[in-house]
């Protein structure tokens, strides 16, 4: 990729011996001057000086900074210098700032330029100097730092926070903003911890999303040196077996596997996620189809019927004539929540009992009259703990383990 460089121009004797030094050890395509009204001239030197040591400058262009006394005008130079790179195609990633002379305002305009551009590199020309100061020419040597490791670092601060506010989105969108500056071959190399981050924001956002075969594939890039770095008690470890387990039962032609105890529980804690976060429309819509699920998974696993196509040979003769109203164009009986429930009482499940209930029902009865469903009442906090209350003990009967599971299906906090 072509490279750039930025580099600040003072009027100081044989400063063009650094700053073509400066200009050998970067090998740039493009090059922005930054100079004052009082610098403009020291480009001559700095052509002769290139001319002397038989060194062909590259393409380059000045920008005028107004006031070598103010580092305010010198940031505001140095990042139309940095732009002007940008539209020639170079990325701040490719761009070295030198800000060996010129006044220090000047320079640390530069220098807060080149951090807030996410530039490559910050170079100083250092060496053995003079009694007035001045470095002696042939004694240079660059001293060079990478801004955008220290802005890498705010960068990943704030990815950290919401990753675990769980935005996953927004955090992977944060630091995929700031990674486009590099070169993607590099990013690893570069920014290993931000490249890491990235991967589990891609596997917790698919996994939130219940989109468990893309989180499965994602966390195949997070490795052991991912885990140990961003979680201290395993949990990332725990959390990627049990994508594993989950992803593997679901892609199963076998009903009793696709219909398993991991995904009750895993619908549950996305539900409590949701409650967490206020999202009350969320956590109802969840629990709604957990309340489901858990009926489809007793009657499957206990009765063997299939609550997509009901075997009616398995149905008791009371209500044989009443599922016959769900059978539809195909012949195929399907049967809803709360025939669901009642099936499994008239089949003397408890579950059924349970299912059927005043607790259930009457939460089941808000939701439903909620504008997220069929009414125009809203869904409030009430509403969502309510239908939380009601399905939790349903819940622990169907899966026993419940709590041993749940710590496997729960998220991480990363450590900052």
């Amino acid at each position: 990729m072509p490279k750039g460089m930025v580099i600040t121009v003072g009027i100081g004797r044989e400063i063009e011996h650094a700053i073509v030094f400066s200009i050998i050890n970067a090998n740039p395509n493009h090059i922005v001057f930054l100079v004052t009204e009082q610098s403009e001239g020291t480009l001559e030197r700095i052509e002769q000086e290139a001319k002397e040591q038989d060194v062909r400058l590259p393409d380059y262009e000045f920008v005028k900074v107004s006031n070598e006394n103010d580092a305010n005008a010198a940031y505001g130079a140095a990042v139309e210098a940095i732009r002007k790179l940008g539209e020639k195609g170079i990325k701040s990633g490719e761009i070295t700032v030198d800000y060996t002379t010129g006044s220090k305002p000047m320079s640390a305009g530069a220098l807060y330029a080149a951090i807030t551009e996410g530039c490559a590199s910050v170079v100083y020309v250092t060496g053995e100097r003079d009694e007035n100061g001045r470095v002696i020419s042939g004694t240079e040597q660059v001293l060079a730092t990478m801004p955008n490791k220290l802005l890498a670092r705010r960068f990943r601060s704030e990815a950290v926070r919401l990753f675990n506010a769980w935005q996953f989105a927004a955090a992977k969108q944060i630091i995929d903003d700031f990674l486009s500056q590099f070169p993607q071959d590099r990013v690893p190399e570069l920014f290993p911890d931000l490249d890491g981050l990235r991967k589990l924001c891609n596997a917790y956002q698919a996994w939130d999303a219940f989109n468990h075969i893309g989180a499965q594939e994602a966390f195949e890039g997070v490795g052991k040196d991912i885990m140990q770095q961003w979680s201290s008690d395993g949990q990332i470890k725990r959390n990627k077996g049990w994508i594993n387990l989950l992803a593997r039962k679901l892609q199963s032609g076998n009903l009793d596997e696709r219909l398993c105890p991991e995904l009750l529980v895993d619908l549950w804690a996305n539900a409590l996620r949701r409650i967490e976060e206020k999202r009350f429309v969320d956590a109802v819509a969840r629990l709604y189809r957990l309340a489901e699920l858990i009926a489809q998974f007793r009657l499957w696993h206990e009765h063997g019927i299939d609550t997509s196509d009901v075997d009616m040979s398995k149905v008791p003769k009371c209500k044989k004539e009443k599922l016959e109203r769900y059978r539809d164009e195909k012949g195929k009986v399907k049967i809803p929540l709360q025939a669901s429930y009642e099936l499994l009482k008239n089949l003397g499940d408890e579950i059924g009992e349970m299912g059927a209930g005043e607790k259930l029902r009457n939460a089941l009865s808000a939701r439903n009259n909620s504008i997220a469903a069929h009414g125009l009442e809203p869904v409030t906090e009430k509403v969502a703990n309510n239908l939380k209350e009601a399905i939790e003990p349903i819940l622990r009967k169907v899966v026993p383990n419940l709590e041993s599971h749940l710590e496997k299906a729960q998220f991480p906090t990363l450590r900052t």
